[in-house]
């Protein structure tokens, strides 16, 4: 059995010991504690967690620091490897070099098992996601951008969050460290070109961005567990930045639950 947290949710332990019987749990505990990176960690002179987060993505990060922040114990499972900004592909080879395809249709796979790019396809469903210590953020555009007034009107929202929608959309911000592109870039030029009041309104003013331009005193907004370097403008963010400019989730929400001396980051050296 293999239960998936990450952005669809994260059950504590104390949960699973209800709803679980006992043989699944005790897989979940091997897994934990058998294909951990550092096994032996200890909390406050003993051993254990209080929570397992699976996953590291925007889902996975945040409820990992934000328990973290609580002071909850915090065990975080990757499947993925750390990837350092000088291993991301930058060229075609190398993304092909660092793609998983599997094809339940086919059925075949190709590619490693922690690629950072992965691909699989099952009946009419295809799905692609990223495989690392950051998850989706690391092969992103970090485009931040606030919801949308007809958006948040829904009544599918529950009503209690439209108190906290702002004051939480700018802890994201703050915690992304968004900037404004200080250039016009080739396409921005094109759009400018087409006159489109609305287009030209929200590509002028509204994006920001989750990567450090170095314009808007970011050595003082960067928190003292990050250190990055600034944009060149190499366009390769949907492959990993090379350059250390892009503030995946590894840079801020899990470097403050690790700082916070209450995560302890597992990778799993095999999964099915």
């Amino acid at each position: 059995m293999r239960i998936g947290v990450g952005d669809i949710g994260n059950e504590c332990i104390g949960f699973l010991l209800q709803i679980l019987p006992q043989g699944p749990l005790r897989f979940i505990q091997f897994w934990v504690s058998n294909k951990m990176e550092k096994p032996d960690m200890v909390f406050n002179g003993h051993d254990g967690y209080d929570a397992v987060v699976v996953g590291s993505g925007y889902g996975g990060s945040v409820a990992a620091c934000r328990l973290s922040m609580a002071g909850v114990k915090v065990c975080l499972v990757e499947k993925g490897q750390k990837w350092e900004a000088k291993d991301f592909p930058t060229n075609s080879f190398n993304i092909i070099s660092a793609l998983r395809l599997e094809s339940q249709n086919l059925g075949v796979s190709f590619g490693p098992k922690d690629a950072l790019f992965q691909v699989y396809e099952q009946n009419d469903s295809l799905a692609a996601m990223a495989c690392g210590v950051g998850g989706g953020s690391l092969v992103n555009a970090g485009v931040m951008v606030p919801t949308p007034v007809r958006t948040r009107r829904s009544s599918k929202w529950p009503k209690e969050w439209e108190t906290d929608w702002d004051s939480c959309e700018a802890s994201a911000a703050t915690m992304m460290t968004i900037q404004s592109v200080p250039l016009q870039f080739p396409i921005a030029k094109i759009m400018k070109q087409i006159d489109v009041g609305e287009v030209e309104h929200m590509v002028q003013d509204s994006i920001k961005l989750g990567i450090n331009f170095d314009i808007e005193d970011s050595s003082s907004r960067l928190p003292k567990h990050q250190n990055m370097d600034t944009c060149i403008g190499c366009g390769n963010c949907l492959a990993g930045c090379p350059y250390n400019a892009k503030n995946s989730t590894d840079k801020n929400y899990l470097a403050s639950a690790i700082q916070a001396c209450a995560l302890q980051l597992g990778i799993l050296e095999e999964a099915d």
